[in-house]
């Protein structure tokens, strides 16, 4: 059970996803986030002290959150296949929903604070391996095909982000995405 202050860190950084989708990475000031929270500058100080440290705050719980997911998943022997259809549904929901701005001000965030973008290049490692767990354990349980976890793995973060950063500026049907992920189910079911 979470206590009050992971309750309430949580709400500041559910509502500054939506912020920082809206305005991107460097737009968005303390003010703004206070405003959106409907705290008092010092409520929001007592938990974070910059946008930046709920920004990387944002990520690390994404990442976390994803990696426990497919871990419980693997645990309790839930098909392969399902996890990877959730990871894709997942990516799709994403792409379509109104935070997909968000996605542009993760780079955004990158050129902007240049002090961290060995930890994002740590990330896309951690959300490679997250890929891998589950590309592993759908050869084990020999309901995927025989291919090099770590270069599809690699490709398929690598083409989802894309879609996810070009889904803020440009047009994309649904369909066009499904068909996109069809594709990369090709190369592993």
């Amino acid at each position: 059970m979470l206590t009050k202050g992971q309750k309430t860190r949580q709400f500041i950084i559910e509502k500054s996803i939506n912020l920082f989708s809206e305005k991107g990475y460097t737009a968005v000031t303390m003010k703004d986030i206070c405003e959106k929270c409907q705290m008092s500058r010092g409520g929001v100080y007592r938990y974070f002290s910059s946008t930046k440290e709920i920004f990387i705050e944002m990520l690390d719980t994404d990442l976390n959150n994803n990696r426990s997911i497919v871990k419980e998943n693997i645990k309790k022997k839930v098909p392969a296949k399902k996890i990877i259809d959730a990871y894709f549904h997942q990516e799709i929901e994403s792409i379509f929903s109104e935070n997909n701005g968000l996605h542009f001000a993760i780079h955004e965030f990158a050129f902007a604070e240049p002090d961290q973008r060995e930890s994002l290049n740590q990330r896309v490692k951690d959300s490679v391996n997250i890929i891998k767990m589950i590309l592993a354990y759908g050869q084990e349980t020999q309901e995927f095909k025989e291919f090099d976890r770590e270069a599809v793995a690699t490709h398929i973060i690598y083409f989802m982000d894309s879609l996810k950063t070009s889904s803020s500026i440009l047009a994309m049907s649904k369909e066009m995405v499904k068909k996109q992920i069809n594709l990369l189910k090709e190369l592993i079911i």
